[in-house]
């Protein structure tokens, strides 16, 4: 998949949450792209774009185990590479799976996704 947004080669800030759960927030511009969520039921990393749309379970992949440095690797080439969706895509999915009755939003959640803490 391929991509020509040019928001992909921007700054890919990391910061991190420590939770629970433990969260690394990706955002370029200020703008949410992706998360790395550690999964405490799986005991492993969750790749999601800014939706909260889990893309990857790190123990899916290779079935190697995979450390929080890497799964943050994959997540920047996954934005790098076109396989992350931009957020307006993201949050478009988002919106249609609601429509569609396939996915909830949480008790009392708005349906906009939550913003991204400026620093």
């Amino acid at each position: 998949m391929t991509d020509r947004d040019r928001r992909r080669w921007g700054v890919i800030e990391t910061r991190f949450y420590p939770g629970p759960p433990t969260l690394y927030q990706l955002t370029i511009g200020g703008e949410l792209w992706a998360a790395v969520e550690w999964s405490p039921k799986r005991q492993t990393w969750c790749i999601e774009d800014s939706a909260g749309n889990c893309l990857a379970h790190c123990d899916h992949i290779h079935g190697d185990h995979i450390d929080q440095p890497t799964a943050l690797v994959l997540a920047k080439a996954m934005i790098r590479d076109g396989r992350m969706p931009t957020p307006e895509e993201a949050n478009q999915q988002l919106q249609q799976e609601r429509q569609d009755g396939r996915r909830q939003p949480p008790q009392g959640a708005e349906i906009d996704p939550l913003p991204v803490p400026r620093r």
